[in-house]
């Protein structure tokens, strides 16, 4: 049973880690039903819409800010020659199937948020100082989380230096399914725009000064907090989404998609195959071990070798009054799948541990039993036993006297007068010739018969009162004691 855990442990194992990444996270749809944007650039606006949970926002147009053809930003002169980009390590997501409990449309329109540590995507690494600790309240996208990055010790004035919390808002289909693929511990690129009013939150944005419009800090020069309408997103473990290439929950970047798929399935069908030729060896083994170790067959040939060891161990002390060794022959043992198509015991209910319990069986053909098979041992029983021991040593005694005879008579056989034919008679242990025993009669005692008288009938007993009854009619105006 140890062995059968183990290898289903195992299956099971190779299962999970097979089917790693098959199970997305709960996403909001898109649609009427959902969360809807409609993106022109040419104009600088976006069509927003949603209908997730207690969310309701209809066709809400709004201004795209971006950054000029030299990278600059700026809220009082919009532009969008240049998408906003955010790159760097991506250490915390949050999903928000349901939609978020708040009025701001950026946290209404955003579908998920992440916490990200900035750097630029192609020099961005493990970080080595740890994870964000200490994450609370991440009720809504962005406006209310509170952690502590590594190397802080304070949550309150998250997002920190060098940090930012980004709602994000999709601006296409394929954007908002590739937010299922926003894993912890992998580099990340954002590219799209920040949109005015409502959305922006904070009107204080710092972008890099060469040329890229990469943000890199918010108010106060600190961590960056806000909303962005994602048009483009690279994942380290999942490559480019966008409005032409869509998101794949299978896609793996060393081997590729179609030898994923090819590896998947042969995993099941592996682990399936060798779930069922486990589970038949470790049952065709047991039986095959209780066949051949546990069968009548074989105990019985080896009581009858040693019966027959000890009987030539009798006949040459007889024959030349010494005691010598005698080497049994091996027996001859038939398997116990010849003896019987149809074994006398079911293997799948023999308990091999009540056999192996004690340490011998009781003989086959002895009328007694051992305590622990639960039989009492009677007095009519103890006397038929040792019956049957006299009767065998009669025998072994009749033998070794035919033997004797036939030595002194040179091979002639003469049975001495007063010597029984019979292996159940009786005789003197002192002579051969000696006279048959009387049979010892037993006497009886006889009794007499005495008639058994009937009877008499059982006279009717009446009650006996015991003091004054209420049903009288006496006077009980008399109370003397």
């Amino acid at each position: 049973m140890a062995r059968g855990g183990q290898a289903s442990l195992a299956i099971l194992l190779m299962a999970s880690m097979v089917l790693a990444g098959c199970v997305s996270p709960e996403m909001q749809e898109w649609g009427p039903d959902g969360i809807e944007v409609v993106v022109d650039e040419s104009a600088g606006t976006a069509t927003m819409s949603t209908h997730t949970g207690d969310n309701d926002l209809d066709d809400d147009v709004a201004n795209l800010l971006g950054c000029d053809a030299d990278g600059n930003f700026s809220v009082v002169a919009p532009s969008t020659d240049k998408p906003i980009r955010i790159e760097g390590w991506l250490h915390l997501s949050k999903h928000f199937p349901d939609g978020s409990a708040s009025s701001s449309k950026g946290e209404m329109l955003s579908t998920s948020a992440v916490i990200v540590q900035f750097g630029k995507y192609d020099e961005v690494s493990l970080p080595t100082q740890g994870k964000v600790d200490g994450v609370k309240e991440w009720h809504t996208p962005f406006e209310s989380v509170r952690a502590i990055p590594p190397g802080f010790t304070s949550a309150s004035k998250f997002p920190h230096d060098g940090w930012a919390i980004v709602g994000l808002i999709p601006a296409n289909e394929n954007i908002l399914n590739g937010f299922a693929g926003l894993d912890w511990h992998q580099k990340i690129l954002l590219e799209g725009w920040l949109v005015d009013g409502q959305y922006l939150g904070s009107n204080e944005v710092h972008v890099s000064d060469d040329g890229e419009c990469r943000i890199y800090a918010g108010a106060n020069i600190d961590g960056f907090r806000g909303a962005m309408l994602v048009t483009s997103m690279t994942l380290g473990d999942h490559g480019l989404i966008d409005e032409e290439n869509s998101y794949n929950a299978y896609s793996v970047p060393i081997i590729g998609s179609w030898l994923y798929y090819l590896f998947l399935l042969g995993s099941i069908a592996g682990a399936t195959i060798l779930f069922f030729l486990s589970t038949g060896l470790i049952r065709r083994g047991a039986k095959l071990s209780a066949r051949e170790l546990m069968t009548e067959a074989q105990m019985l040939a080896a009581k009858t070798v040693k019966k027959e060891v000890k009987h030539d161990i009798h006949r040459v002390k007889s024959e030349t009054g010494e005691k010598k060794k005698i080497r049994a022959a091996k027996a001859q043992v038939t398997k116990a799948e010849k003896l019987s198509e149809k074994p006398a015991i079911e293997l799948d209910d023999f308990d091999v541990d009540s056999v192996m319990r004690e340490g011998h069986r009781p003989s086959a053909h002895s009328v007694r039993s051992s305590t622990s098979a639960g039989v009492i041992e009677t007095e009519e029983s103890v006397e038929m036993q040792e019956k049957m021991d006299e009767a065998d040593s009669l025998r072994d005694l009749q033998d070794t006297i035919k033997e004797r005879q036939m030595a002194r008579l040179g091979g002639k056989m003469e049975v001495p007068e007063g010597l029984p034919d019979k292996p159940d008679s009786k005789i003197s242990m002192s002579k051969p010739d000696a006279p048959k025993a009387k049979p010892q009669t037993r006497k009886v005692r006889k009794t007499k018969a005495v008639k058994k008288e009937p009877e008499p009938e059982p006279k009717p007993v009446t009650p006996t009162k015991s003091g004054p009854d209420i049903a009288d009619d006496e006077d009980f105006s008399d109370f003397a004691l």
